[in-house]
């Protein structure tokens, strides 16, 4: 990822709380040349290593790719929104303020079927949370012969938070109650993240 120096996020504590606050991410696989994606929900685990896990459907071909060539990327985004050049004191350009994380490591695939009992419950218990009568995993083991888990052992993580840093103060600002005004959520979510960044 193309990544200039005043928008680099090197905190990988805050990296890490990215992407568990943006769980739901893009498995990036290149087979025969061609770029293949599967958007699915991660689950990190942080203990002697770092690990982001996982499963796909057996119907899905990238399972194969990934017994192929275990290299990955996996990508997050967060808060985005439009920004225009009118908010700014001076001279600028239409751009685009947003979050990303690319996370590049090597999968190891599962189909070992308590495993993958255990990480459906746990992706179940992480989503469904204490929410009154929430969902319990209960089926056949037959029904997870239906589906292949992955661990991805992360080598690399690379965070882009574009955020008006290479701005003045006070076009930061103006960008910053531009799109609070605007009402939206995505809008609102980057002006908070402007205005935490600036602290």
């Amino acid at each position: 990822m193309y990544i200039p120096k005043h928008f680099a996020e090197h905190d990988q504590a805050e990296i890490l709380r990215f992407i568990q606050a943006h769980a739901f991410g893009t498995l990036l696989t290149v087979e025969a040349g061609v770029p293949f994606a599967s958007h699915i929900p991660f689950l990190l685990e942080q203990g002697d290593t770092l690990t982001l896990s996982g499963h796909l459907a057996k119907a899905n071909p990238q399972w194969l790719h990934l017994a192929a060539n275990p290299q990955v990327l996996a990508m997050f985004q967060g808060a985005h929104a439009y920004v225009s050049p009118t908010w700014y004191e001076g001279a600028g350009v239409p751009t685009w303020n947003y979050t990303a994380v690319h996370v590049y490591g090597k999968v190891r695939l599962i189909h070992d079927t308590a495993w993958l009992q255990a990480q459906v419950e746990r992706l179940s218990n992480y989503y469904e949370g204490d929410t009154p009568n929430a969902w319990i995993p209960s089926y056949p083991a037959k029904m997870l012969e239906a589906i292949v888990g992955f661990e991805i052992t992360i080598e690399s993580l690379q965070a882009k938070y574009k955020l008006s840093q290479n701005r003045s103060a006070t076009d930061q600002h103006n960008v910053m109650q531009a799109l609070e005004a605007s009402g939206g959520e995505n809008e609102r979510g980057v002006a908070a993240l402007m205005a935490k960044h600036q602290e």
